[in-house]
């Protein structure tokens, strides 16, 4: 039986693994959706995790940027499919809302019809994007998910919604703030005994379209997670008691796409 979890060692890629010279950054939020959808007007991002919104200046901004590294090659031939399936995917849901209909009706488009490419690509889009949020906090590489990403599998391991923000009317019909992005941080589905992790879940918004989207973990990943990252293991089961020492309101619940079930 193999290995699925392997530690993220810096300098080296968060996906791969690879050692490398060159690493460059990815984006929480795609920068080619920013511009597409709010041109060069102030940009203001928004996460339920850090407290309000921030201005971020531009869409090269830090605040869209991971701290995690990827290298060249992941960063651009073998996530290149899953960039262009979200830019498309995107653009159909956004122009839904401004027709007045669904956006998870973007699905209904044959380019993303489930078992089609497309489809498939714009999950690796999200995988990639939760090992970069699973990165950034010193987690592990989940290996099924990074190969995944990175086009070296084809088993889905992400779950995924699309549906309006409840925040965007809010703040945007306000007057209060100008156009609006927004990532959920990185949210952990503990183990109700233990308080390890059995899941990573996130959010994405770009102007009204928020994507709600996590990953479960096996049981081997389960277990690796505990007897090999014992730090990562030991924050996780921290903020799972703050979570029930402080539980979060159900205002928030909302804003990251969770049910009143979820053990988060």
């Amino acid at each position: 039986m193999g290995v699925s979890v392997e530690s993220n060692v810096r300098g080296s890629c968060c996906l791969c693994g690879a050692n490398a010279v060159v690493l460059t950054g990815e984006h929480k939020v795609k920068a080619s959706a920013l511009k597409k959808e709010f041109g060069n007007r102030p940009l203001y991002i928004g996460n339920v995790e850090h407290g309000p919104m921030r201005y971020a200046q531009g869409t090269k901004s830090k605040a869209f940027h991971f701290n995690s590294k990827l290298c060249a090659d992941c960063n651009s031939s073998r996530t290149q499919g899953a960039d262009r399936a979200f830019d498309k995917f995107n653009s159909n849901a956004t122009q839904l809302c401004a027709e007045g209909a669904p956006p998870e009706f973007a699905f209904m488009d044959e380019a993303f019809l489930e078992g089609t490419p497309g489809y498939v690509d714009l999950f690796r889009y999200f995988a990639k994007i939760l090992c970069c949020h699973i990165a950034d906090l010193d987690g592990p590489r989940l290996l099924h998910m990074c190969n995944f990403a990175i086009g070296k599998n084809n088993q889905n391991c992400v779950y995924l919604s699309v549906d309006l923000d409840p925040k965007y009317k809010k703040y945007v019909h306000s007057g209060s703030y100008g156009p609006y992005a927004a990532h959920g941080g990185l949210v952990v589905y503990s183990d109700g005994e233990t308080g390890g992790p059995n899941a990573f879940h996130s959010t994405l918004t770009i102007g009204p379209v928020r994507y709600v989207f996590y990953s479960r973990l096996t049981w081997l990943e389960r277990l690796e997670v505990r007897l090999g990252h014992m730090k990562f293991y030991d924050w996780c089961r921290q903020m799972s008691a703050e979570a029930k020492r402080n539980p979060i309101s159900s205002e928030d619940r909302l804003d990251l796409g969770l049910n009143s079930g979820d053990d988060a």
